[in-house]
């Protein structure tokens, strides 16, 4: 669903203060304003349509859902002092190293700068936190390697998947149920849905490295013939996707690299042949897989 389509449910009273429009009087008697423009804001709360604010005398602006949301996901971390934390998991696990715990901190820091970049929310308790809240575009793979090269503890809400969710369901209006949702992940009266993501976390990058230093490191042979080319990871233990090369006097199982061990949740690492090209250092070609089967 598009970010213009979706109705805007806060307003910024004239005390600079997050007016949701569930506590909103009617009409231009808010006096709110547009957190993204700033154009006055007039109060829709019929009986027909859902509540929300509307631009009085303006055209509706392309960033003032984007802006509300965003604004009123960091007012909901201020005022909280408690937030749900998102099960850890080691890539290829299906078990979570740690289930959903519950993170208490003391204060709150908002675009707080770090290591070059301005973290949206940082959690200060026990241990530090960020939270990095998903409106208009999530965290780039640039800022997530900084953050895992800085040992940083954090996340990523997904507030804009929130909101949307709750709008399907009718309660686009609630933004008491939106505070709920933000600061457990998504969490549904029926269960937890996750709306969200660990950037960074120790736990998981630990239990990483000690799953590979554990693997075993298969070869990978390139065989062409008439111009085709195969990739063949050698001595695959996984019979379910293993075949058998047979010679005279000798016989090897193997998988295929990419079809087989690219989707294989045993998979640890692709092990490739770098070469520089022009100014980039590139892997240019696979040769080894790191398989954490058994």
């Amino acid at each position: 669903m598009s970010a213009r389509r979706l109705p805007l449910i806060v307003g910024v009273g004239e005390d600079n203060l997050l007016v949701p429009i569930r506590r909103a009087r009617r009409g231009l008697s808010c006096n709110c304003y547009c957190p993204c423009c700033g154009a006055r804001l007039s109060a829709k709360r019929g009986k027909v349509n859902a509540h929300h604010f509307a631009h009085h005398q303006a055209a509706e602006c392309t960033g003032a859902v984007e802006s509300g949301l965003h604004r009123f996901a960091k007012a909901v971390l201020h005022h909280h002092d408690s937030i749900t934390l998102p099960p850890v998991f080691a890539y290829g696990v299906d078990k979570p190293l740690r289930s959903f715990r519950t993170y208490r901190y003391r204060r709150t820091g908002e675009e707080v700068p770090l290591k070059g970049f301005v973290a949206d929310v940082v959690l200060y308790g026990f241990e530090k936190v960020v939270v990095e809240l998903k409106v208009s575009h999530a965290v780039d793979p640039y800022k997530q390697r900084v953050f895992i090269r800085a040992g940083l503890q954090s996340v990523e809400i997904d507030v804009l998947a929130i909101f949307e969710e709750l709008v399907e369901e009718g309660r686009g209006e609630d933004t008491k149920e939106l505070a709920r949702r933000i600061i457990r992940f998504g969490e549904r009266n029926g269960g937890m849905a996750v709306h969200g993501r660990w950037l960074f976390n120790p736990e998981q990058h630990r239990a990483e490295y000690r799953r590979r230093e554990g693997s075993t490191l298969l070869k990978v042979r390139q065989n062409t013939w008439r111009g085709k080319t195969w990739f063949r990871t050698l001595d695959c233990p996984d019979e379910k996707r293993n075949s058998v090369i047979k010679g005279d006097n000798w016989q090897q199982t193997y998988a295929r690299t990419y079809q087989d061990c690219a989707g294989c949740p045993h998979l640890v690492e692709m092990v490739h042949e770098f070469r520089w090209i022009g100014f980039r250092w590139v892997p240019v070609r696979v040769v080894g897989v790191r398989c954490g089967y058994g």
